[in-house]
């Protein structure tokens, strides 16, 4: 296992199975926790998270993210 930098902790996991909500609003909810933390300051793809209008939009926004934290050196819960 990696040495991790920093911790973030969104409750992803819950935000993603959360089927009450819609996939507009995991994107919002997303971004605007990521928002909080500094180590995604510098995180270019914020915006598209809220403009996520689909399961595939929001997946390809995971994905950079997961990508960018992996880069950083961040562990994502």
């Amino acid at each position: 296992m990696g040495k991790w930098n920093h911790t973030v902790t969104i409750g992803l996991a819950d935000i993603l199975e959360d089927e009450s909500i819609s996939v507009e609003q995991k994107g919002r909810t997303i971004a605007e926790r990521l928002s909080r933390e500094a180590c995604f300051r510098s995180f270019p793809h914020l915006a598209e998270f809220r403009s996520a209008q689909d399961e595939e939009d929001l997946d390809e926004w995971l994905e950079r993210m997961y990508d960018y934290a992996d880069r950083h050196r961040i562990w994502i819960s």
